[in-house]
């Protein structure tokens, strides 16, 4: 395979091509540990059935035939000497002996049910029987004292005996060449599993190596070239090109880096250009927020002499308002007087009227008077008509008559007076009419001026009271103004010190900037900036051109 072509395979793949061949390199351990343990354990089983169970049974069962033969001539020497033992007990310990040796010889036979070498141990069992038959003979002469027949039974117990003894010897030699075999038939598969596990090893060290290689080569050194790039970026250098590393993971996260790169050095040039930018506007912004502060200053001044300039003229307001109040009452009591002499002057109206009608019936009575005066002067003229016709009886009528003539002249010369008077009086009556009613209608005219100087009074009073609440809040709101400059003052201050502390962000985000090197093709190019809803400007090294600041 092509070295090359690895960059392309997927270090999924790899990694689960790996695991496949360590797993099957595991399972290829597991199967070869576990033939070997399969056939450890038969090779074991069998062993075990040879040397263990038949020929311990056998060696328990030759064992048992020699120590019955002892206990036999042991038991027979107690009866010719009983000093020597109880011949019982010895002859009991010969019983337990052939009992074992018969227990020992079944066991043997069950060990031995499906050996190959049937012959062996068909002859082994008749050379065992007849043994024990022979010891069963010699027990017997024993119990009935028969010890003449016990000598010759001895004899062919012996003869049996060293038969079985033959027997066994060639059985152990059997087993032992069979042992011999199984341990040397073990032997070769450990000599086998042992080349094979040798082989497993050397396998498993080549692939952990070419796993080893292809890590290093294509896992671990691209990381560390990408590592490296990175700490590149981080020391301030866009401008090295990132290598392709193929189609896999690791090239797909080289072309990742080699994006993020492309868009940090995009970032980064709009930074330094917008960074010189708001280091320009930051200035004209403190430069603008300066001028502002002191406007604000001077607004403030101004405010404040304003609302001292309002504060007195509320006061004079508020005394014009109380002066026209004081206005308003005296109008209203001038108003309520001339009210009074008005009605006197309806009322004295109607006493000329009222004394003009009389003096008309003075007059009428006067004229009455006159008359009867005139009536009576005629009277008392015929009266001395008469009482000269009567001579001397009439001279005393005459006299009454004369008298009552003067009487009469008199009162018409007094009713011609009162007449006269009555007239002049009727005239002056009539010209104080005349000049009353004059009176009366300027009086009405005064009345009517004084209600409507009063209203205006009343109304140069409310306008005066209503002045004085607007002026009031007008200063009320120019104190707030005031206020609300004092905190725009301290805003326009607070902004200033913000302006300050942007300027120096944007010389040390510009600082910031300066430490990345990239391209001159990328470096050299425009940037957009918008400021103030203007249109995006472009800036070179040599010409700068801004959009205003906001303060501008």
């Amino acid at each position: 395979m092509n070295v090359n072509a690895l960059k392309h395979l997927s270090l999924r793949w790899l990694s689960l091509s790996a695991l496949v061949l360590v797993a099957l390199c595991v399972l290829m351990f597991a199967l070869i540990t576990w033939i070997v343990m399969q056939q450890s354990q038969r090779d074991l089983a069998a062993l075990e059935q040879v040397n263990v169970q038949q020929s311990s049974s056998l060696n328990r069962l030759h064992i048992a035939g020699l120590e019955g033969l002892h206990r036999l001539d042991r038991a027979l020497e107690r009866q010719l000497r009983p000093s020597l033992g109880d011949p019982v007990e010895a002859l009991e310990a010969v019983e337990h002996e052939l009992s074992a040796m018969a227990q020992s010889l079944a066991t043997f036979l069950a060990a031995t049910a499906d050996t190959p070498h049937a012959s062996l141990r068909d002859t082994i069992e008749q050379k065992a029987s007849a043994l024990i038959a022979a010891m069963h003979e010699q027990l017997n002469a024993v119990q009935t004292g028969d010890r003449g027949g016990y000598r010759q039974l001895t004899l062919d117990a012996l003869t049996h005996s060293q038969a079985f003894s033959e027997e066994a010897r060639a059985f152990y030699q059997l087993a032992d060449h069979q042992g011999t075999s199984l341990m040397s038939a073990a032997e070769q598969r450990a000599r086998t599993i042992g080349q094979l596990l040798l082989l497993g090893i050397g396998l498993a060290f080549g692939l952990l190596g070419l796993m080893a290689w292809v890590g290093q080569r294509h896992v671990l050194l691209p990381i560390n070239r990408l590592i490296h790039h990175f700490r590149t970026m981080a020391a301030g250098d866009l401008s090295a090109t990132v290598p392709d590393q193929g189609s896999n993971e690791i090239g797909q996260l080289y072309q990742a880096l080699d994006h993020m790169q492309r868009a940090l050095i995009e970032t980064v040039s709009e930074l330094h250009g917008n960074s010189r930018h708001i280091f320009d506007s930051a200035q004209r912004l403190a430069l603008g927020n300066e001028d502002l502060a002191i406007r604000t200053r001077q607004q403030n001044a101004s405010h404040e002499a304003t609302a001292a300039n309002l504060d007195e003229l509320t006061q004079n307001v508020a005394t014009t308002a109380g002066y026209a109040a004081d206005a308003n009452a005296l109008t209203l009591k001038a108003a309520t007087q001339t009210q009074q002499g008005s009605q006197l002057m309806a009322e004295f109206l109607t006493t000329m009227q009222e004394i003009h009608g009389r003096s008309r019936k003075v007059d009428e009575i006067v004229s009455v008077i006159d008359a009867i005066a005139f009536q009576t002067n005629i009277l008392a003229l015929n009266a001395s008509v008469e009482a000269a016709r009567a001579g001397e009886q009439g001279k005393g009528f005459a006299v009454v008559a004369d008298e009552v003539r003067a009487l009469a002249s008199r009162s018409a010369d007094a009713a011609r007076q009162i007449q006269t008077l009555l007239a002049a009086s009727a005239s002056s009556i009539e010209q104080g009419h005349t000049l009353s009613t004059q009176a009366g209608q300027g009086m009405q005219a005064i009345v009517a001026s004084a209600e409507q100087a009063n209203s205006i009074m009343r109304q140069i009073a409310d306008a005066a009271s209503e002045q004085h609440r607007h002026i009031e809040h007008l200063n009320s709101t120019l104190h707030e103004q005031t206020q609300v400059s004092r905190a725009n003052a301290r805003q326009v201050e607070t902004t200033a010190q913000d302006a300050l502390s942007l300027e120096a962000a944007a010389e040390r985000m510009r600082e910031q900037a300066a430490r990345f090197k990239v391209a001159r093709s990328t470096q050299d190019g425009g940037f957009v900036w918008q400021a103030s809803q203007q249109a995006p400007v472009e800036h070179s090294s040599d010409n700068i051109q801004r959009a205003p600041a906001l303060l501008q």
